[in-house]
C-alpha cells in the first residue's frame, strides 16, 4: 500500500464523521422545525439521541458505497483493501469516541451500533464489488 494510507483513511474517517454528524444535525433541525415544532429541548435531544445511530446507519452506507465505488472505479491497485479497512477505522474510531465521550447508556444503542457499522461494511463492499467491470 502507499505511504500514508492509514493516515489519509483517518482523515477520510473524520469527513466522514463530521459529514454524518452534519446530516443527523440537519435532520434535528428539520424535525424541530416542520415535524415537531414547539417542544423542549429535551424533546428534541431525546430525538436527536434515538435517530443518530439510524442515520449514521442509512447515510453511512451510502458515503461508505460512493468512496469505495470511488475507487474502484479509478482502480487504484489496492481498492479492495482500502474498501476493507476504511470501516474498519471508522468502527474504531466510533467505538473509541463513545468510550471517550461516555455516551450515557450506549449499550442500549448496541445493536443499532452493530447494525450501522455492518451497514458501511456492505456499503464499502458493495462500492467495490458493484463497481468492478
Amino acid at each position: 500500500m502507499q505511504r500514508y494510507t492509514l493516515l489519509k483513511l483517518f482523515g477520510l474517517v473524520l469527513l466522514t464523521q463530521v459529514i454524518l454528524v452534519a446530516i443527523s444535525f440537519a435532520e434535528v433541525f428539520v424535525y424541530s422545525t416542520a415535524v415537531n415544532p414547539g417542544k423542549e429541548v429535551a424533546v428534541y435531544d431525546a430525538h436527536a439521541m434515538d435517530s443518530a445511530p439510524w442515520i449514521s446507519g442509512i447515510f453511512g452506507f451510502i458515503v461508505f458505497f460512493l468512496v469505495s465505488r470511488y475507487w474502484t472505479r479509478k482502480q487504484l491497485p489496492n481498492a479492495l483493501k482500502l474498501a476493507l479497512l476504511f470501516p474498519l477505522v471508522y468502527v474504531v474510531w466510533d467505538f473509541l469516541v463513545i468510550l471517550l465521550f461516555g455516551v450515557p447508556d450506549w449499550l442500549t444503542y448496541l445493536p443499532i451500533f452493530l447494525g450501522a457499522n455492518v451497514a458501511k461494511f456492505l456499503g464499502s463492499l458493495g462500492g467495490h464489488y458493484l463497481s468492478k467491470g
